[in-house]
């Protein structure tokens, strides 16, 4: 008998059985870490319960999953951590959550070039959607996906903050 091969997920760290298939062009995750988010995104089983912040699992995804530098992944990771910074450190109402998505990158800023690189942090030992997916009942997965998010939110803060903060006054401001 053999045993499924495990791949690591370049961004959250997970171990998961390497599977083939699509993976986004700049997010930095693995096919079977991509697979359990997608699932997470379309309702899984069990779905999520309602909960307020469930809207913000693709920005705290994202932002644990940055992929190389590029154009295309700096400014993902810049919008996502924005959405994060303004409804969890602003404490904006989750609901303004595709406003600040769509001001971060419809300003008069050139759209390549407003945001730089951000270190990423290190997420070793970090919640991961494969642990919400593990969760037998739609409050269990909700509770653990607010974890997640402040929890991901937490650690790209803890070296970002002060740029991220005047990044969402230059080109969010008042939502």
């Amino acid at each position: 008998m053999t045993s499924t091969p495990l791949e690591t997920c370049p961004g959250c760290l997970v171990q998961l059985p390497a599977v083939g298939g699509p993976t986004h062009r700049y997010i930095g995750a693995s096919g079977a870490c991509w697979d359990l988010f997608a699932a997470l995104s379309n309702g899984g089983s069990p779905p999520l319960a309602p909960g307020p912040l469930n809207g913000l699992l693709v920005d705290a995804y994202a932002a644990q999953h940055p992929g190389v530098p590029s154009n295309q992944s700096i400014q993902s990771v810049a919008v996502h951590v924005l959405v994060l910074y303004g409804i969890l450190d602003k404490e904006l109402s989750p609901e303004l959550a595709l406003t600040i998505r769509l001001k971060a990158v419809s300003d008069r800023a050139p759209k390549h070039g407003r945001y730089r690189w951000l270190t990423p942090p290190d997420f070793t030992g970090s919640i991961t959607v494969a642990d919400v997916a593990a969760q037998p009942t739609p409050a269990a997965r909700t509770t653990l996906v607010n974890r997640y998010i402040h929890e991901v939110w937490s650690r790209w803060s803890a070296g970002h903050r002060d740029t991220i903060a005047a990044w969402f006054d230059e080109h969010v401001g008042v939502c």
